[in-house]
């Protein structure tokens, strides 16, 4: 796995999703899959891979517009406060795209090797991460963890501003409706970590964030074509695009919607593995408001158990996973990572995302779990109900649409 990482990093860098990188990268994925699965295939696929990140100049300038316009129009303002917060949880915060529109589309690029069983198709597992990576977050690199504070921060003024300016209107004239318009003022700056958020001249390696999971796929077609499944077809994928919001596992999951539910299609997804100690299996995302199934949870947690490698659940409070674009089509999927979670990771997003911050002990005992939790449910000698992957299919999804627990 250390060998395929090293690789794609000596060929092609960094690979920003839509770049010739990420394509030589996903042919190069392509080409090593070839080798050991019966089919493997390059498919491109178009998506406005700039509005994600792109909507935060507007979204920011307009902010210090409203805060002019205030004294003189102020429902106006406020009107047009709710509506850039709005937006700005929508396209951002939660990557629902509704602004897509504004921007142009681009070519990104998944790719799939196919592992068939040598019975009867019962069930079809996906073991997925994705090859591209991120332009530096420059303020992450710059100023540390303050950097990650203050993104944070930048995204509660944007969200809270129209809170803010009511405030100041039904105070009327005083000190109070003063202050929370000179607030605004004040806040302003912090906003520069959105609307400049990018180093465009450095292109992050992602040894980390996310080539470790695009190794996993692979080392799982390497491995389970030597020793061929029975009734579970392995899909084998790398996606494309996710760093601008899960563009290409959406892609992905959209255009096979059908084909997945007919083959009771369940996706593992795998997500920046640092190291051994930090490796978890996502409960929930805030961001995507994705959910995963407690089933599938503790199927895995019981594989975890069986090759001695602690896990812990977690709710992944910034950020989204591949896995919630399956979620949000009522596809069964889990994501697991391996970083802290809970404070600011140096290497996450910069150019310190490199081989050299990768503990290899984490995907080595990742392997030994993924590789018992797929004979196990191949074998059909799960212990739980929940690891029965047809049945999760329909049970997974509530009557609005939505992913429950």
């Amino acid at each position: 796995m250390l060998s395929f990482i090293s690789q794609v990093i000596d060929r092609f860098g960094g690979r920003p999703a839509g770049t010739e990188a990420e394509h030589g990268a996903q042919q190069f994925t392509r080409d090593t899959l070839a080798e050991c699965c019966d089919e493997a295939r390059l498919e491109p696929f178009e998506a406005h891979l700039t509005s994600h990140f792109g909507i935060l100049k507007p979204l920011s300038l307009i902010y210090v517009g409203i805060v002019a316009l205030f004294p003189f129009a102020p429902r106006a303002a406020i009107a047009l406060a709710v509506l850039n917060a709005l937006a700005f949880l929508s396209q951002f915060v939660t990557g629902r795209h509704r602004l897509d529109f504004l921007y142009p589309t681009a070519t990104s690029w998944n790719v799939e090797g196919v592992l068939e069983p040598t019975g009867e198709v019962r069930s079809t597992l996906i073991v997925a991460g994705h090859i591209d990576s991120v332009y530096e977050f420059k303020w992450w690199y710059r100023l540390g963890s303050l950097g990650g504070v203050l993104t944070v921060v930048a995204g509660f003024v944007l969200s809270l501003q129209g809170v803010g300016l009511v405030v100041a209107h039904l105070a009327g004239a005083g000190l109070l409706a003063d202050v929370a318009w000179w607030l605004q003022i004040a806040l302003a700056p912090v906003l520069i970590v959105l609307y400049d958020m990018h180093d465009k001249s450095v292109r992050v390696e992602g040894a980390v964030d996310n080539l470790t999971g695009v190794a996993m796929a692979v080392e799982m077609a390497r491995t389970f074509s030597k020793e061929r499944l029975r009734h579970t077809r392995l899909r084998l994928v790398s996606f494309g695009a996710e760093e601008p919001f899960l563009r290409g596992s959406e892609s992905y999951a959209r255009q096979r919607l059908a084909q997945l539910r007919a083959e009771n299609a369940l996706l593992i997804n795998i997500d920046t593995i640092k190291e051994k100690r930090h490796l978890s299996i996502v409960r929930r995302e805030i961001n995507t408001l994705a959910s995963y199934p407690r089933e599938l949870r503790r199927g895995l947690r019981e594989s975890f158990a069986a090759c001695g490698v602690p896990v812990k659940e977690i709710d992944l409070g910034v950020g989204g996973t591949d896995g919630a674009a399956f979620r949000r089509l009522g596809l069964p999927a889990v994501s697991i990572i391996g970083m802290d979670a809970k404070k600011f990771d140096p290497a996450y997003h910069t150019r310190l995302d490199t081989l050299d911050v990768l503990n290899p002990d984490g995907i080595t005992a990742l392997r030994e779990v993924l590789v018992h939790f797929i004979g196990t449910w191949d074998a059909g000698k799960a212990s739980t109900e929940g690891v029965q992957p047809a049945p999760t299919a329909v049970r997974d999804v509530s009557s609005s649409g939505r992913p429950t627990t």
